[in-house]
């Protein structure tokens, strides 16, 4: 018997740019940096597969400068919250060498799990499997 949960798992994975923002060229070309580091992330995250299979929507990026927060939802099915958010932290960990492998350093990551809203679901199996909708032969 299956007695997990549906949940979605808000994930906030911070990192430091390793750009030396000095000088008027280096800052000139730090949109590119950011751009082109958003794009290694995105790459990396659909070459995982479980990452690829379980983040719902898209990844939203924050830049300031050499700071990035990268925030995005990670759907998956667990028997609590501190497991899903624990699953989602074990996650990008599982990708981190690849996410630095770009010259940054991950600064943190912080998991928030809150049980999905299902009720669409219900909604269709009523639908479905509705004893009044049912025709006897």
């Amino acid at each position: 018997m299956d007695t997990g949960t549906d949940y979605d798992v808000r994930t906030k994975v911070s990192f430091k740019l390793d750009f030396d923002g000095s000088g008027e060229l280096n800052l000139l070309a730090l949109p590119d940096v950011q751009r082109t580091f958003a794009g290694h992330v995105q790459n990396a995250f659909q070459q995982d597969d479980t990452l690829g299979s379980h983040v719902q929507g898209d990844l939203t990026f924050q830049f300031d400068g050499r700071r990035v927060d990268l925030e995005y939802t990670f759907a998956c099915h667990d028997e609590s919250k501190e497991e899903a958010e624990s699953f989602s932290d074990y996650c990008v960990k599982s990708v981190r060498k690849d996410l630095e492998s770009f010259g940054c350093k991950l600064t943190g990551i912080h998991c928030t799990a809150e049980e999905a809203d299902i009720t669409w679901l219900d909604r269709l199996e009523d639908a479905v499997f509705s004893p009044g909708e049912m025709e006897t032969r």
